[in-house]
């Protein structure tokens, strides 16, 4: 379920540092380091991406609420956020083809 993405017009499968690096990027056109080619994030991956936006912010608000420490709430945080850009490579799947949102 969870794998690297495949460049879909050569197969060449990207490692985890290529992908974490052209994250940062925010676009959705990527360029294959090994054909050339454009590859897009497809529609499906961008929307389980959208969803760590706002799930990690969430995450303050019951902790908030039971009155948990705000030092306990940042370690938590900070330790959340480093744990989803780690995984957030694996999600990536790529298209030949830009889908729209909508």
């Amino acid at each position: 379920m969870f794998q690297i993405p495949i460049c879909q017009q050569c197969g060449y499968k990207w490692s985890w540092k290529e992908t974490f690096v052209k994250m940062f990027n925010f676009k959705n056109k990527l360029r294959c380091p090994s054909c050339d080619s454009f590859q897009y994030v497809s529609k499906k991956s961008r929307n389980q991406l959208s969803l760590f936006v706002v799930f990690i912010p969430l995450l303050i608000v019951p902790l908030v609420s039971f009155g948990i420490s705000k030092y306990f709430i940042l370690t938590f945080e900070l330790v959340a956020f480093a744990l989803v850009l780690i995984w957030m490579p694996f999600l990536y799947k790529l298209s030949n083809k830009d889908d729209p949102m909508w």
